[in-house]
This record gives C-alpha cells, sequence and structure tokens, in this order.
C-alpha cells in the first residue's frame, strides 16, 4: 500500500489538520504514516510554541509522555531475547529491596512478576510520593518511595494502570544490564533503529531549543519527568515511524534484526484480542474493523500523542500534538484514517472520491462571537466529504446540509449557522 494509491485522500488530510489545529488552538503537530516498506504520509504544521518562531518539522521532538511504556517493554524483550531476565522472574530478584504494603498486612511484593508490571495486573498505583505528575524527584529516590505505597489489590488478581510498574522494569533494567536506563534505551534500540533524536534523558530534552513546549490554555515550562520509564521519552515523528517500520517488519529494520520475532509478538499475543480493548505488555490491543489494532496513547505536561500499529495490515501511524487543550485531536485523525482506509481497501478503492467543486467553498474555519469570547468550528474535507464538529455533513438542498446527528447546517456567502447559531468565516 504506496502513497499514491490514496493520494486524494492524503491531500484533503492536508487540507483538514490545519484547520482541526486552529479550531482547537493546537500550536503543533506531527504526522506520520508508514507501510512495511517505508512511508506512505507525512506531514508537520504550525509551531513548537505560541511565539511562531520555530516551525513545526518531522524532525521536532514531543514529548511522548506515556507510549514511553511501549518502548520501555520493547527495551524489556530485547533483554528477555538476549537471555538475561524472563517476564515471569519475580521483580524482586533484581530489586530485592523493593517492597510494598496491602491493607490486609501481608507482603506481596515477591509474588510480583514483570509480566504483571509491564500488563498493569501488579496491583500498584499509579503514583509515588516521590516523584509524579505533580511535582519532580530524582528517578531512584522515586523507585524508593514506592515502597511507602499500598497495593490496590493482590497481584495478578485484576487491572489497574500504573505507572509505577513500567518505571520498576525501566530500574530493573539498568541493574540488569548495569548502566543508566537511559543508556541502555539509548543503545539497544535508538542507535540500531537510527533513531537519532529520541532519548530517555531529561538534560538533553530541556536543553534542545527547538523542540516543541508542551501548552495547556498558554505555553508551559518545561520540566523533566520523575517517571522516566512510563512517560519520560522525547522523540519526533520521523523517528517513531522507524520504530513502528521495525514492528511491522517482525522485529527488522533496514535488513538488520532487532529483535526476533518470537519475542516481540509475545508483546501482544498473550491474550486474545477481541473487539473490547486490553492491554497486552506495554500496549493496548483491540479489533477495529475487523483487524487487530495495536495502540498507546500518551497526554500530560502539555503534550498528547498517538502511536498505532495494524500488524497484520502491515500499517502504522504517529501522531504528536504539543497542547493536552483539545479533545485527543490526534487520536481522531488516526482513527479516522483507518476508519477510510481500510473501508477503501474492503471496498476495492485506491482512492477516495474528490470533494465536489460546489462543497469546496464551504471549507475553512468559522468563528461565532459571545459574551466577550468565540468559539470556533472547522467545516474540513475527508474522505470525500465535508465533515464539522466530528460528524458528516449530508446534502439537503442549496447550502442546507444535515447529519446523522439531526444537526442543521446552512451556509450563506461567507457565514454559517450551526444549529441556528451564526458563525462567521474566518478562513
Amino acid at each position: 500500500m504506496r502513497a499514491k494509491m490514496f493520494e486524494r485522500y492524503f491531500e484533503q488530510l492536508t487540507t483538514a489538520i490545519p484547520l482541526l489545529m486552529r479550531e482547537h488552538r493546537i500550536p503543533g503537530f506531527a504526522i506520520s504514516v508508514v507501510d512495511r516498506k517505508g512511508s506512505i504520509f507525512s506531514g508537520a504544521y504550525g509551531y513548537t510554541d505560541t511565539t511562531k518562531r520555530t516551525p513545526v518539522t518531522s524532525e521536532t521532538v514531543f514529548s511522548i509522555q506515556s507510549i514511553s511504556k511501549t518502548y520501555t517493554a520493547f527495551g524489556f524483550m530485547l533483554a528477555a531475547a538476549a537471555g538475561k531476565v524472563a517476564l515471569d522472574d519475580p521483580l524482586k530478584r533484581y530489586i530485592p529491596a523493593f517492597s510494598v504494603k496491602h491493607k490486609d498486612g501481608n507482603d506481596y511484593s515477591g509474588h510480583i512478576t514483570f509480566r504483571q508490571l509491564l500488563s498493569h495486573r501488579s496491583g500498584l498505583g499509579h503514583e509515588a510520593p516521590i516523584g509524579n505528575n505533580f511535582a519532580y524527584g530524582p528517578f531512584a529516590e522515586h523507585i524508593a518511595s514506592i515502597n511507602e505505597t499500598y497495593l490496590r489489590f493482590k497481584p495478578d488478581e485484576s487491572y489497574s494502570y500504573s505507572n509505577l510498574g513500567i518505571d520498576l522494569v525501566a530500574y530493573a533494567l539498568q541493574e540488569i544490564m548495569d548502566m543508566p536506563f537511559e543508556d541502555y534505551m539509548q543503545q539497544n534500540v535508538f542507535t540500531p533503529l537510527e533513531m537519532n533524536r529520541s532519548t530517555y534523558h531529561q538534560q538533553q530534552f530541556l536543553l534542545d531549543y527547538d523542540s516543541a513546549v508542551g501548552h495547556d490554555q498558554q505555553a508551559l515550562a518545561k520540566f523533566p519527568i520523575s517517571m522516566i520509564g512510563a512517560g519520560g521519552m522525547f522523540a519526533c515523528a520521523e523517528d517513531m515511524a522507524k520504530f513502528v517500520r521495525c514492528f511491522l517488519n517482525d522485529g527488522f529494520y533496514e535488513g538488520q534484526q532487532i529483535i526476533d520475532s518470537v519475542n516481540l509478538r509475545k508483546m501482544y499475543t498473550g491474550h486474545t484480542a477481541s473487539e473490547e480493548w486490553q492491554y497486552q505488555l506495554g500496549l493496548g490491543a483491540e479489533m477495529l474493523q475487523r483487524r487487530l489494532l495495536l495502540n498507546h496513547n500518551g497526554g500530560g505536561f502539555g503534550f498528547l500523542a498517538t502511536q498505532d500499529l495494524l500488524p497484520e495490515e502491515g500499517l502504522g501511524a504517529v501522531a504528536l500534538t504539543n497542547s493536552v487543550a483539545h479533545p485527543a485531536v490526534q487520536l481522531l485523525v488516526c482513527r479516522n484514517l483507518w476508519n477510510d482506509l481500510l473501508e477503501m481497501k474492503d471496498a476495492g478503492k485506491e482512492d477516495c472520491e474528490p470533494l465536489s467543486g460546489d462543497y469546496e467553498k464551504y471549507v475553512g474555519l468559522y468563528e461565532a462571537q459571545y459574551n466577550g469570547g468565540s468559539h470556533r468550528l472547522a467545516v474540513f474535507p475527508r474522505n470525500g466529504s465535508l465533515y464539522c464538529n466530528g460528524q458528516r455533513l449530508v446534502y439537503h438542498s442549496s447550502g442546507l446540509f444535515f447529519t446523522g446527528g439531526d444537526d442543521c447546517i446552512e451556509f450563506a456567502g461567507e457565514a454559517m449557522r450551526f444549529n441556528y447559531v451564526l458563525y462567521q468565516k474566518i478562513e
């Protein structure tokens, strides 16, 4: 599946993304879509911050937040493939000082395995007293402070998403490999995959003057992240696309085997995939249009990010933003992309329909004023149709459209009424 097969679709996506960014005031956005052979589509839009001095490129480094968990799990599976550790080894074999409390007074810390840590079934909580989403603490102190926490349930009894579990995997890796976790990942993952801009080193990101700056309602100061294994990785879309290609090619990158397929597939074959989302080892799995979808999203510190893999189709995507003040637009773009491309493939189509010439005049950004504030809506092309507010616009009569939810949209000149509220076209 190559770019020319869906050239018109990606042209429409190139129009849609900047409009969605301006609707939700997202400063910067980078996306890369690949198959097993290489890039299908890539785009970089906007700026690293609201000063608009540095444009985003495919090499702009973003914080990828919890997508770090997928890479940490990959690093663990490399160590397992080398015979250094096993999924069902107890954590305490490598971190003897580790302990954790339980409300029944018993000590279950010796029962916790790496498999449970990587699948969020260890019972550990999400935050530690030192080094969490609210306050920084050095990694070693962060790990030591986990001993002060209580298990939410006994190991392997249930599921609970936990930064602490993945951080303990990262800390164990540096004990097993006798080197800092950041250096281990650099030597064994980033360098072989030519991910030249990627790092877990916090200082490297903090001193990178052209990296993306996180935003909420405004720009946020750069801060180091304590949860290094769980959320401390920084990368660009171009680098992450290389990892995705390695994954799609059963562990091979540019003809070199990075990891064997047996250990790689252990990351997502521990449970039978179903329509219901389920966390595997460092990533989630679900079925999308009868295809296996592997995913991790990341959010926090002013960044939202998505990484998707469809191993059976040989397709994957990465989408990165430097704002949290939007409804996960990067995830919506990826989901819409897969739904549209897979539907076209199943229908035997090589591309989407062109947008009707009569509809092109409606594409743009619209704004309504109210009580000193404003609200924006983008009208954009997708898969040969017009969309607005996440809904497809269905033509009724000249200038009049309805949505599947029976919203009424009327266009007249440079204005639009969405459910009778007047919006003026501003671009």
